[in-house]
């Protein structure tokens, strides 16, 4: 397990830059009369999305929030592809009978498992305990994209095994 990192999540300030200057020049397109959610989001709720980003979000409060986080990155094999950087969410529980439990959130962010993550890793006593991983699956998220064709859900099924191995998990529930 020598080659698994902390993780903190770092964004350069002149990507955000470039996101404010991408989103200033957009550009939104008619809609029809009427058609509300039929034919995607109105139009009116992302421009006020759009706005939203633009002048009121405070990327760096969350990235501070998800760098309370106990994230890590490591290198995963797949089978028939280069080796993966991995970002996962890793809380063990302080409880000796705790269930290794994968939660797999793709193509969703680790990020979902964090309002429950204090249930699961340390409940009250008498309720089952979990050790959690959230990984961020390949193209997505902190985790590396993959390079090739034919990269599907047998390989992120093998990602997702394979790092739970590499954190000593041979046996764990999804």
């Amino acid at each position: 397990m020598a080659d698994i990192k902390p993780y903190q999540v770092s964004i350069p300030e002149e990507a955000l830059k470039k996101l404010k200057a991408k989103l200033a020049l957009t550009s939104f397109p008619d809609e029809l009369d009427d058609a509300e959610w039929d034919y995607g989001a109105p139009s009116a709720d992302v421009q006020r999305l759009v706005k939203y980003w633009q002048e009121k979000y405070d990327w760096r409060h969350h990235e501070a929030e998800m760098n309370k986080l106990p994230q890590y990155i490591t290198l995963i094999s797949v089978k028939g592809f280069d080796d993966l950087d991995i970002h996962f969410l890793h809380q063990p529980s302080p409880k000796k009978t705790a269930i290794p439990l994968l939660f797999s959130v793709g193509p969703g962010s680790f990020l979902e498992v964090t309002k429950i993550l204090p249930l699961l890793a340390n409940p009250k006593d008498g309720e089952p305990a979990f050790h959690i991983v959230a990984p961020s699956i390949p193209n997505f998220g902190f985790s590396q994209g993959v390079k090739k064709k034919g990269f599907g859900i047998p390989q992120y099924a093998e990602t997702c095994h394979n790092l739970m191995q590499k954190l000593g998990y041979t046996q764990y529930g999804v």
